[in-house]
């Protein structure tokens, strides 16, 4: 009997190992029953948080980085506007018709409106002694006169006392100085333009200039300061017929003068006081203290005729109205031809005068916008007047600033309508944007 080896039998219940990949020659695949530590995969989830983190930082940064420009960013200029439904009064009628006189020229004009009117024409004309206007104007201009001061005194030349002869022959006005008479700036003045005294005129010059030629050379240079292009001085006194002028250069002239105050002090007296205890003496603007009257200066010379140029205050309404003119060229025996043509322009001027009023005090009439939407109410601190005469526009403007921030009742300057001026304040709290409408500007 032939043997043979045993055989040995593998048990059902083993599975052969199954390999760790399925190769296809091009790219291997994990085996399905790989176990999780057996794969290494990619950790996707922390690389998504990690990207979602980054984006949230950036988004952040942007947002603080526009909020922080936003409110950088300087805020708009505040502008003040107007809210008045008009921007101009016109007052209903015909323009009145003065009583002009019929030779020589006149010119008449309110201060904060305009010209009420002209008439002769421009041609130059001798000033005569309303030249001492413009002798003052330029004396007071280089040496200020403080209101109600007698200012320094000064002594009178040999020069002046010797040429009183010529002067007194020619029948001058004159307030016959002596030599080594002394006297204050304001008496000097005083006696310039009260009793014209042509004598004090040419030492006014000489105190300030040296000598009436180079002053003389500053009184034109002040005219041509002042627009008045029909002018030429040649002397300081007017005497001389070639020192010329026209009625509306004058009103030009007395119009600067009178805002000096030492100078509306002087020409408002009826009289001439001296220093040395001589007689007082009666000035030559008789139509002073009638009818508003509070300055002017009278002129006559044989060339000239009568002249004459004024100021007279007239309160119309709740508002003063300061009214210049000027007659030149009437041809009478003395400057009271002129005098009473003005007299006649002067009333019918103040009896044309009328008023209308645009807003009581308190009204809003003007706001305050602060660039981005916002805006404040502007009130009147006292009632808003125009005046004018029939046929007149009359323009209402604003002459102030608006701050970012103030309190209620901030004045922030003034609204004016023809010689009425009233201040503007705030009606309510001026604050600066808030923060929402700072952040959601847009870009300018």
């Amino acid at each position: 009997m032939r043997s043979s080896a045993p055989t040995v039998e593998t048990p059902l219940s083993s599975t052969p190992a199954p390999p760790a990949s399925t190769d296809s020659g091009q790219w291997a695949v994990p085996w399905e029953s790989q176990t999780p530590q057996q794969a290494e995969a990619p950790p996707k989830k922390k690389k998504r948080r990690g990207r979602l983190i980054a984006a949230v930082l950036v988004l952040v940064l942007l947002a603080g980085g526009l909020v922080a420009g936003q409110l950088l960013r300087p805020l708009p200029e505040p502008t003040l506007s107007l809210t008045l439904s008009k921007t101009s009064h016109t007052f209903a009628g015909a323009k009145p018709v003065l009583a002009w006189p019929g030779q020589g020229q006149s010119a008449l004009f309110v201060e904060g409106i305009g010209t009420m009117g002209a008439a002769g024409g421009g041609a130059p004309t001798p000033t005569a002694s309303v030249a001492k206007v413009m002798t003052a104007y330029v004396f007071l201009k280089s040496h200020p006169l403080a209101s109600g001061q007698p200012g320094p005194t000064y002594t009178v030349s040999r020069e002046a006392a010797m040429r009183l002869i010529g002067q007194k022959r020619r029948g001058e006005s004159l307030l016959e100085v002596t030599a080594g008479q002394r006297l204050t700036q304001r008496k000097a003045l005083e006696a310039l333009m009260i009793i014209s005294a042509n004598d004090v005129a040419h030492e006014l010059a000489r105190w300030d200039a040296g000598n009436p030629v180079a002053f003389v050379a500053k009184m034109n240079a002040a005219a041509k300061q002042l627009g008045m292009n029909n002018t030429r001085y040649t002397d300081p006194s007017g005497y001389r017929s070639d020192t010329v002028s026209t009625a509306g250069d004058q009103v030009k002239l007395l119009r600067a003068a009178m805002r000096i105050p030492a100078f509306a002090e002087i020409v408002a007296q009826r009289t001439f006081v001296p220093d040395n205890g001589g007689p007082v003496r009666i000035g030559g603007n008789m139509l002073l203290g009638q009818l508003g009257v509070v300055g002017g200066k009278t002129g006559f010379t044989d060339a000239a005729g009568g002249n004459y140029v004024f100021a007279a205050r007239k309160r119309v309404g709740d508002v003063n109205t300061l009214i210049i003119g000027a007659v030149m060229g009437q041809r009478s025996a003395s400057a009271v031809g002129a005098i009473d043509a003005a007299k006649n322009l002067v009333a019918g001027a103040e009896g044309a005068l009328v008023s209308a009023t645009l807003a009581p005090a308190g009204q809003q009439v003007a706001k305050v916008d602060d660039g981005l939407g916002g805006t404040t109410p502007v009130t009147t601190k006292a009632p808003l007047t125009v005046i004018g005469w029939p046929g007149l526009t009359v323009p209402v403007k604003i002459d102030a600033t608006a701050p970012h921030k103030a309190a209620q009742g901030t004045q922030l300057g003034t609204v004016s309508a023809g010689a009425s001026r009233v201040p503007l304040v705030l009606g309510a709290e001026l604050t600066e944007p808030p923060v929402t409408k700072r952040l959601l500007r847009l870009a300018d």
